[in-house]
């Protein structure tokens, strides 16, 4: 990596069958400009978080993101909030719904995978 070069975005802390945690962070670099004086985990980043999920759990399967077919942002994600990720994997597709600690759901997304086969999780 160069010093021009950006650390690749951690967007799960950790993964317990098919559900996902991640810790939204105040010292994350993102949230400094996003919005200033009321930071949210931007959108894309919770896209992203489901997305390296189903890499951890179809690993060593290698897949990328081939479109997103459906996306729903519903609640922000601030500093000090925990996004849960519940994914259902069928084949080509996953599926989730995002929810905070307090029970509010913050998002809904089907993915579309390129690499993921016929698997079931």
């Amino acid at each position: 990596m160069t010093a021009n070069q950006a650390k690749p975005l951690s967007a799960v802390d950790r993964v317990e069958g098919t559900t996902a945690y991640k810790v939204v962070s105040a010292r994350d670099p993102y949230l400094s400009g996003h919005y200033p004086g009321w930071p949210v985990y931007p959108g894309v980043f919770t896209v992203e978080t489901v997305l390296q999920a189903a890499r951890l759990v179809l690993a060593p399967q290698r897949v990328e993101l081939a479109a997103v077919v459906s996306l729903g942002l519903t609640a922000p994600l601030h500093p000090g909030d925990r996004l849960t990720a519940h994914l259902d994997i069928t084949g080509d597709r996953v599926r989730a719904k995002c929810v905070r600690d307090d029970g509010t759901p913050a998002a809904r997304m089907t993915l579309e995978l390129r690499g993921a086969g016929a698997r079931t999780a």
